[in-house]
């Protein structure tokens, strides 16, 4: 197993997770949801990990309540600019 197969960004599940939430019902293709989750990635810092459990086991709850508002503002911030793009 390759070290790439091993180390992952916890906020990748966090933001697809929550794209699901707040756009599923946008009628957004798949391009535009994929786009999405870029665009909001390239937002947030990276938080890696290699297993998931001892990271979440050592963030408190602050920390988690931080995540989750930071993945939102994200998403959010990452609809304006597909909307925006609309038409152009």
């Amino acid at each position: 197993m390759s070290i790439r197969d091993q180390i992952h960004n916890y906020y990748e599940g966090k933001v697809t997770e929550a794209i699901a939430n707040m756009a599923g019902d946008r009628g957004y293709d798949n391009e535009q949801m994929v786009d999405l989750a870029c665009l909001a990635l390239n937002n947030l810092p990276t938080r890696y990990f290699r297993h998931e459990v001892d990271l979440a086991f050592y963030m408190s709850a602050h920390e988690h309540d931080d995540i989750d508002r930071r993945v939102r503002q994200a998403i959010n911030d990452a609809i304006a600019y597909i909307e925006s793009q609309k038409g152009t």
